[in-house]
Order: C-alpha cells, then sequence, then structure tokens
C-alpha cells in the first residue's frame, strides 16, 4: 500500500513543497472526484487542504459520511464570510 504525500504552501495562492499531508491515493482520488480538492502535479493548494482537513476530522469525530462533511464545511465557510462581512459593515457606520 503505497501513499501519496501532497505538499503545500502556507500561502493560500501557492502551491510548493511545506506542509505534508499522507494519505491513502483512492480516497484522495475520490476526494478529488467528488470535486472536494483539486491536485496538480501531486501539490494542493492551502485552501484545499485546510479543507479537507476539517472533512477528515468531522468523519473522524463525528461519524459524518464524506458528502456530509464537505456540505458541513462548505455551510461553515459561508457563515465565516458573513460574519466577516457584519463585522465589516458594523465598523463602516
Amino acid at each position: 500500500m503505497k501513499l501519496i504525500r501532497i505538499y503545500c504552501q502556507s500561502e493560500p495562492e501557492e502551491r510548493a513543497a511545506a506542509g505534508r499531508l499522507e494519505i491513502h491515493p483512492e480516497l484522495l482520488a475520490a476526494f478529488a472526484e467528488l470535486g472536494i480538492i483539486e491536485i496538480e502535479e501531486e501539490t494542493v493548494a492551502y485552501d484545499d487542504l485546510r479543507r479537507l482537513h476539517r472533512i477528515l476530522r468531522l468523519k473522524r469525530n463525528c461519524g459524518v459520511n464524506t458528502i456530509g462533511a464537505s456540505i458541513i464545511v462548505d455551510l461553515l465557510d459561508q457563515i465565516e464570510k458573513m460574519q466577516d462581512e457584519i463585522e465589516r459593515l458594523r465598523k463602516s457606520r
């Protein structure tokens, strides 16, 4: 059984060797097929890696399936963006 090592930069837009994620190739391919992450030349964007970690944590700790975890992460991201927008609007008053 071979693991694929995925590298990412801490900068959201960059892809390179910095942090590492070791994951079974079939699971990684499944996440890419579902559109959860994008893999380019064995690299993944920081935002995708963060998203993947959150999904795996929901699966492991809460017993949520992959699709459910992906939806939860999407909703949490939307809530976070709305909270940021509300805070920005409050400060601009």
